[in-house]
């Protein structure tokens, strides 16, 4: 209801019309026929006046919303074009029945012309789009009858009633714009895009619309070579290649499978901004809706497995250099008696005794394990850090990544995981020989053949076992990364 309130300066005549526009907006509120004939009879204008001031606003509009028929049949007899007007949101008096349902209402409206189907609204939406995006199967099918041609027409963001139906999740409706296309031979409007490009596939796939995938790609309605499987949209993805970079679980793994057997392929693939990639991150409002927020969880768990990958190579990296600081103490014992050895060789020519070339020979097989081991350790290390930090400017750069690239970044990730497992082990042999080296200083070297067959020992059972030892490492590994992943949900 326009709020008028008559000032004392206005004219009584106008004053008049203020509350005679008050009291026809009050009939049409309640749908009183009487009130409205006697309004018009004492004001043959008053409708006319009431569509230029309300801004299209029109007693019309009032008694569509309010599902006043009789009323809405009585008004159309005096000024039928009020069914044109187009209220100051977007909506003509059409387009509110559509999106109500009313039949009824619909079919009294049609009756002043057809060309009421294409009058557009808001954001250049027609009656047929807001009956979709209601999911109103009726309303809508009597939109199509009275006018085949609509359901090719587009919305501001270029999207067709499919593209609505998709994003709304209408399935019934889609069913039936499927069914009102072929049978109009219309089948092409199917593969109309929207302003990125997508079509109904697209959006179909990025929502993980199972259903309506399998529908548009093995219904029986629907022959396969009429649905493009390989359209590319803005970004040069084809709908295999929207499925392959959000798929997660058994419904993406499905969805994936009809799309294969469609003959689906994946596009040649371009370096994408964030801001440019709606089917990943759902900007624009006509994304939103539909595309959940799901891709950019798993980025999220990718940044977080990088981070924890980051922090146990750093972990590796330490010790290793820091043991090359502080060797054994069998390295050092035995470089200081080569030292004093040196200086002392003119002074005494006594020969050495067996147990010091005992000790020499064990220092010296405990210094190849330590130094082969530990540099084994810190190089890997160093290059699983230089790795990460490769792939953290790449995902920093945005750079999306086809289905060949996706898979070829899985398996390096599995290479820095195994590098790990790798870093880890000559962690082992370091401490090892910081054992061996503590056995040969307080042993003085006795049991020579058991010392130089002790790591041919221990290297064959870690062969031996190492099915067993990779369980173990992998199980501490998922522990680590699940704790870490519970610290950084906690904070």
């Amino acid at each position: 209801m326009i709020n008028r309130c008559p000032s004392p300066e206005v004219s009584r005549e106008e004053r008049e019309a203020i509350i005679s526009s008050d009291q026809m907006e009050r009939a049409a509120r309640k749908g009183n026929i009487h009130e409205l004939n006697d309004l018009i009879s004492s004001n043959e204008q008053i409708l006319e006046e009431m569509a230029l001031e309300g801004a299209g606003h029109t007693p019309l509009h009032i008694a569509c919303m309010g599902g006043h028929l009789d009323f809405i049949r009585e008004l159309l007899k005096h000024m039928p074009k009020l069914a044109e007007k187009v209220d100051p949101c977007g909506f003509s008096p059409l387009h509110i029945a559509a999106a109500r349902g009313d039949v009824e209402i619909a079919k009294e409206l049609l009756k002043v012309g057809t060309h009421l189907c294409s009058v557009e609204g808001w954001e250049r939406r027609i009656p047929l789009h807001y009956a979709v995006i209601h999911g109103e199967v009726d309303v809508m099918e009597i939109l199509l009858s009275t006018s085949p041609e609509s359901v090719e027409k587009k919305t501001a963001w270029k999207e067709t009633a499919l593209h609505l139906a998709v994003k709304n999740n209408r399935f019934k409706v889609l069913v039936r714009l499927v069914e009102h296309l072929k049978r109009h031979k219309k089948e092409q409007v199917i593969n109309l895009k929207d302003h990125k490009d997508n079509t109904a596939l697209h959006l179909a796939v990025a929502s993980k619309n199972f259903e309506v995938v399998d529908f548009l790609l093995r219904g029986h309605t629907l022959e396969y070579e009429v649905v493009e499987v390989n359209a590319l949209n803005e970004s040069g993805l084809t709908p295999l290649d929207v499925s392959t970079h959000s798929q997660r679980g058994s419904r993406d793994k499905e969805i994936r499978e009809i799309l294969v057997r469609a003959g689906a392929k994946c596009g040649a693939s371009r370096p994408v901004s964030r801001d440019d990639d709606d089917i990943e991150a759902g900007n624009h409002q006509s994304y939103g809706e539909v595309v959940s927020n799901a891709p950019r969880q798993d980025e999220g768990k990718k940044w977080g497995k990088i981070e924890v990958l980051l922090v146990v190579a750093g972990l590796i990296a330490n010790p290793t250099y820091q043991s090359v600081l502080q060797p054994p103490s069998v390295v050092e014992h035995d470089k200081t008696d080569n030292t004093s050895g040196q200086s002392k060789v003119n002074i005494s020519p006594t020969p050495a005794h067996p147990t010091e070339d005992k000790i020499t020979y064990s220092a010296n097989l405990v210094y190849i394990l330590f130094l082969g081991g530990n540099t084994f350790g810190f190089l890997v290390s160093i290059q699983i850090i230089i790795w990460l930090t490769k792939m953290i400017q790449d995902k920093k750069n945005g750079q999306y990544k086809s289905t060949q690239m996706v898979k070829e970044e899985e398996n390096q990730e599995r290479y820095v995981f195994w590098l790990i497992m790798l870093s880890m082990i000559a962690m082992v042999l370091t401490y090892f020989c910081f054992t061996l080296s503590l056995l040969i200083k307080y042993t003085g070297g006795g049991g020579k053949k058991v010392l130089n067959v002790l790591p041919l020992m221990i290297a064959v059972f870690l062969l031996l076992i190492q099915k067993k030892l990779v369980m173990i490492l992998k199980f501490f590994s998922e522990e680590l990364f699940r704790c870490l992943g519970r610290m950084r949900n906690s904070n």
